[in-house]
């Protein structure tokens, strides 16, 4: 099929997408430089204001694993708009209905799936600092994680839009083995 190079839709949608891209690259990569202050330079800092907060020694390893979750967050998030170019690309190629858009759409809905179970775990952990550390120095906690309607609509979204896709791509095979 003919390539769609004219359409503005997609053309912003992929520049979008290449931005989303390093700015998740550029988040992962700042994620991993204050896991690594966290664990030498700035180790004696944070202990010392948790112990001035009347934190348990735990409260360091939290926030150690918090920054590594938000690690894993943005390392899904990431996947998703990866997951979501290929189907730009399949679009604008002329061919979306191709088995593969059909797995990368189950794939962004369990991207999802993991991104509220590790928001879930976030959420506890940054609740269990705040209440254990209070407003301690610099730390500034926010144990808010919305489980709204809007994240479950589009998981089922994603995995409806899946099968549909599937099945898309098995008519067109079918139809194409008849003529």
């Amino acid at each position: 099929m003919s390539k769609l190079t004219s359409d503005p839709l997609l053309t912003a949608a992929k520049v979008i997408l290449a931005l989303g891209v390093a700015l998740f690259v550029f988040v992962m990569a700042m994620v991993l430089i204050g896991i690594g202050a966290l664990l030498t330079v700035e180790r004696g800092e944070i202990l010392a204001e948790l112990a001035r907060a009347g934190a348990p020694d735990s409260a360091y390893w939290a926030v150690v694993v918090a920054l590594v979750l938000i690690g894993g967050l943005m390392f899904l998030g990431l996947r998703f708009v990866l997951e979501l170019r290929g189907i730009v690309r399949s679009v604008d190629n002329g061919d979306p209905f191709e088995p593969a858009n059909a797995q990368r759409l189950q794939r962004m809905g369990w991207l999802i799936v993991g991104g509220y179970a590790l928001g879930l775990v976030l959420g506890a952990i940054a609740a269990w600092i705040k209440r254990v550390a209070g407003d301690a120095g610099r730390l500034d906690v926010d144990a808010n994680f919305d489980l709204g309607g809007g994240g479950i609509l589009l998981i089922l979204t994603l995995f409806i839009l899946a099968r549909v896709f599937r099945h898309g791509a098995a008519m067109r095979e079918e139809l194409e083995g008849t003529v």
